[in-house]
């Protein structure tokens, strides 16, 4: 099992991706593993650990083929309580 960064950076402003090809390269480069394991046929999941201002940020957990090991890993990560976020639908 492998515990990783979600992104190579934060999370991104909205749309970053839309403002050029410069912005999208950047946005793509950094989500190489959001890409690539899931290409490779690799069980993995997203959970939020903590809060970078109101932004939400988390680790990857990444199991071997045919194990439910993440599913486990998540329970333990998320017993551990993350602060709430709250989104604002208007913006």
């Amino acid at each position: 099992m492998l515990l990783l960064r979600v992104s190579a950076e934060l999370p991104f402003p909205d749309g970053l991706d839309l403002q050029g090809d410069a912005a999208f390269q950047r946005v793509w480069e950094a989500q190489l593993t959001l890409r690539a394991l899931p290409a490779m046929g690799l069980p993995g999941l997203t959970v939020s650990t903590n809060l970078v201002g109101s932004v939400p940020v988390g680790v990857q957990i990444v199991a071997a083929h045919w194990e439910d090991l993440c599913l486990q890993a998540d329970n333990a990560i998320e017993a551990q309580g993350t602060p709430p976020s709250p989104i604002d639908p208007m913006t």
